[in-house]
């Protein structure tokens, strides 16, 4: 008897990748490990930057080297048009400084393509839970901070020292429940951190933050 369908997350989700083999891999993974409400894959970047902007979706899993549109610049368009939503960049051909550049673009996961399935996986669920993720077989991200967005004036004392605990992990890339787990908080208390941190520096994304954490010596 087969076993019962698995609940709908709610999730949705956009996957554009223009090697056909590889996109129905990752789409069978997607499917069987976190069961999403929506889930639309392309091979044209073009086609999948309009679905985005028609319906932005929650999670945009993006090709960086597609034979139309180039992942970085469906990704810049969509922050041109101010739609926030998690990104995870993959790429068959990482370069030294592509973390930082994804970084910059408020990109939270990047994963070489030549790295095993479970590397996505693991992506995928570091970033729905707030975190950073960047594949051990690139260079770390070291963003740099010249020609960025102009960052919060508050210094690190505008935060509790509860709260300094909780953002420092958080820029290290640490999800929710791993922050959770390490100050013996529980994650929805984290998640309320979280949001407050933000709401204080009103800033709207983890790696603008990581940036700000950097600037203020909390990295």
């Amino acid at each position: 008897m087969p076993a019962p369908a698995q609940p709908s997350s709610g999730l949705r989700i956009v996957l554009v990748d223009d090697t056909a083999t590889f996109r129905a891999l990752v789409k069978e993974m997607l499917l069987q490990r976190f069961h999403p409400q929506e889930l639309r894959d392309f091979a044209d970047g073009r086609e999948a930057l309009a679905a985005c902007l028609a319906s932005p979706p929650d999670l945009l899993i993006a090709d960086l080297y597609l034979r139309t549109t180039d992942g970085r610049d469906i990704v810049r368009e969509l922050r041109r048009h101010e739609l926030r939503m998690h990104v995870v960049v993959l790429t068959a051909y990482p370069e030294s400084g592509l973390p930082a550049e994804l970084l910059s673009l408020g990109v939270a996961g990047f994963v070489d393509k030549n790295s095993p399935l479970e590397q996505i996986e693991r992506a995928v669920q570091c970033v729905l839970e707030g975190g950073l993720f960047f594949s051990a077989t690139v260079p770390p991200p070291v963003p740099s901070l010249s020609g960025e967005p102009t960052l919060p004036r508050l210094g690190a004392d505008a935060l509790s020292e509860r709260e300094r605990e909780v953002v420092r992990l958080v820029a290290r890339g640490l999800a929710s429940k791993e922050v959770a787990d390490r100050l013996g908080l529980s994650t929805r208390t984290v998640e309320k951190h979280r949001a407050r941190i933000l709401a204080k520096l009103e800033l709207h994304d983890v790696p603008t933050l990581v940036r700000w954490c950097l600037r203020n010596g909390l990295g």
